[in-house]
């Protein structure tokens, strides 16, 4: 991949374990270079053009969010004129470094990621509307086996059926904008990464998965905070106000974000039990989470 820059690389340094993305210098550009696995994407079934189509209309996306003015990665042409690069056995990206130190997990860091979510909102609902992601996994389509799992999909489907108004508007999510995809730049400001799971979807999807992690008692529990949910609602309602419908939504969309991350973890023959612990967790806190989202609204 290196030889395929236009300039010799000064620096390359992987973040993290194996498959991480690296941070990349050559001249005066720095890029994150990404590795998409082909064993991964075969393991969910998806044939090669599949995983081509789904990584083009990131880069397509992504482009169109830089059109609009909105701080995220964005592709650079500089993988031999392309910003995507398919090998036999997976497929790079190319893509710039949004630079920053990574969020914490305060009270007000949470209300401004909730801010930041409302932003990038605001900025993909201007664009025109795209086709479903190739290869997407909407929670509507995501029925894992899991026994409790089963009974969860169920009380999903029911909680669905009865959402309207706002709660059912449709547009591009993040997917995973949790406190581990915002970076805090110099200035001050939140800004949104990764967004390799971004999908169309309910809007409000995104506040849902966001709180499956945001809403945790702690980064690594697998109990949940209705204080904490609150308040990433409430950066949220701050830039754009939600309406009553939301906060019941919000929990039922929480539960789709468990039910999709098991339906994923089958599919590849994955070990977490954290997930349905998470899930359960969910589940017996459900009132008292609407309860905290509402109050957050007033």
């Amino acid at each position: 991949m290196l030889r395929l820059l236009p300039e010799p690389a000064t620096e390359s340094t992987q973040l993290g374990g194996a498959g991480r993305p690296w941070s990349l210098t050559y001249g005066t550009t720095r890029a994150i270079l990404r590795w998409n696995d082909a064993a991964r994407w075969r393991a969910f079934g998806y044939a090669d053009d599949v995983a081509v189509a789904s990584i083009e209309w990131l880069h397509a996306l992504l482009r169109d969010l830089a059109s609009v003015g909105f701080v995220a990665p964005r592709p650079l042409d500089d993988l031999a004129g392309q910003s995507i690069a398919v090998m036999t056995d997976g497929i790079w990206e190319l893509l710039t470094r949004v630079p920053g130190r990574a969020m914490g997990w305060t009270d007000d860091e949470m209300v401004e990621a909730g801010r930041l979510l409302a932003r990038f909102h605001g900025a993909a609902l201007r664009l025109p509307q795209r086709p479903q992601r190739p290869g997407a996994q909407p929670f509507a389509a995501c029925d894992p086996a899991h026994p409790e799992a089963r009974s969860v999909r169920a009380e999903f489907e029911r909680e669905m059926g009865a959402l309207n108004g706002a709660a059912t508007l449709r547009g591009v999510i993040h997917g995973d904008a949790t406190q581990a995809n915002v970076v805090i730049a110099d200035d001050g400001t939140f800004q949104l990464v990764d967004f390799a799971l971004a999908y169309v979807e309910h809007v409000l999807a995104d506040i849902g998965s966001g709180l499956w992690r945001n809403g945790r008692a702690s980064a690594d529990s697998i109990t949940y905070d209705p204080g904490r949910a609150a308040r990433f609602v409430r950066g949220y309602n701050s830039v754009r106000p939600l309406g009553p419908e939301a906060p019941r939504a919000i929990v039922t969309l929480m539960k789709g974000r468990g039910l999709q991350l098991q339906h994923r973890l089958e599919l590849r023959h994955g070990r977490d039990e954290s997930v349905m612990q998470r899930l359960r967790a969910i589940v017996s806190l459900d009132a008292e989470l609407v309860a905290a989202l509402e109050g957050a609204l007033n």
